[in-house]
């Protein structure tokens, strides 16, 4: 269903996607490639007549072309083996209603089961769907894709976020969800910094940028498991791993908010008020996230002195007035 506020902000995955030239579905910007033309054989230059009295210069020396420096392990974008795939490929992708794209996915999916380009094709489709704050088609399509890329840390990383943001205290299938979005997310720490898929022209910055944003999810993700099942001292360990792969003054508010939480349920009050301070000051103001961290701050800051203080709040979850 849809949520008025997706934990995967806008900005965040915008940062991800359009640094690696990503952030469109057209196939000519995301690198892949049409079918290879046979080209002609070059011809050897004729040979000279008979008796002529011209010479052949020695061919002058050129210099070696610098070598242009080695970029971070990743992955090419796939190429299509026929024109025909190509122009279904590019057909679906570019189609701009979701439900519509999906449909030409699964055509394409089925009428090309040898195809590169199938998990690709789901990835377009999930980040608009994600982009379209639509939790549950994001997290199908992310399923889709690891379907036919096991190792695709952006479907990881994002089927991993939707279940630890999404799933309720109340879901009878809650526990179930919490593994998968631990094994999704603990996956993508591993395929990170190897299996992403990047155009031909992205930098060596723009790949370790994407890599410690995509590493920052994943462990903000086992944060929240850790929190819901109220394993805080683990959750304050992934959160902090979150906030340090973070560029500074880019780090989610609410991991700040959960950080804090996760610290005053330990009775580190001291560290819960500095981190509640930080969701203040690096949250929009009166936005949401702002206010139940105001809240947080007024609730520490009352502590001192206090030797019954009343319970830390429970983190926030869907369905309540607070966001995620």
């Amino acid at each position: 269903m849809k949520n008025s506020f997706f934990f995967v902000s806008r900005s965040t995955w915008a940062a991800l996607l359009c640094g690696l030239g990503l952030g469109a579905s057209a196939v000519s910007q995301t690198g892949i490639q049409q079918p290879a033309a046979t080209k002609p054989a070059s011809s050897s230059p004729a040979p000279a007549t008979s008796g002529s009295t011209q010479t052949t210069a020695p061919p002058a020396s050129v210099p070696p072309a610098p070598q242009a420096p080695a970029l971070p392990p990743h992955k090419a974008p796939p190429s299509a083996k026929t024109a025909d795939e190509f122009s279904a490929y590019n057909a679906a992708a570019g189609n701009p209603d979701n439900a519509a794209a999906e449909k030409s996915a699964d055509e394409f999916a089925a009428k090309y089961p040898q195809s590169d380009l199938r998990g690709l094709l789901y990835s377009t489709i999930m980040r608009r769907y994600q982009q379209a704050n639509d939790s549950d088609k994001t997290l199908e399509m992310a399923r889709k894709v690891l379907t036919y890329e096991p190792s695709d840390p952006v479907a990881l990383v994002m089927a991993s976020t939707v279940l630890a943001e999404r799933t309720r205290e109340g879901d009878l299938d809650r526990e179930e969800r919490y593994e998968e979005a631990v094994k999704y997310a603990r996956r993508a720490l591993e395929t990170a910094n190897t299996d992403l898929m990047v155009p031909a022209n992205a930098t060596s910055q723009q790949i370790e940028s994407a890599k410690k944003v995509l590493l920052s999810m994943a462990h903000s993700a086992i944060g929240m498991v850790d929190l819901n099942r109220k394993n805080d001292a683990s959750a304050v360990q992934e959160f902090q791993q979150s906030i340090a792969l973070s560029t500074p003054g880019q780090v989610e508010p609410l991991t700040y908010l959960r950080l804090a939480l996760a610290q005053d349920h330990l009775k580190q009050y001291s560290d819960a008020l500095a981190s509640a301070n930080k969701a203040v000051e690096s949250s929009p103001a009166n936005s949401p996230v702002a206010m139940l961290a105001k809240q947080e701050v007024d609730r520490l800051s009352k502590l001192e002195g206090s030797e019954a203080p009343n319970p830390a709040p429970a983190p926030p979850q869907q369905g309540n007035s607070s966001p995620k």
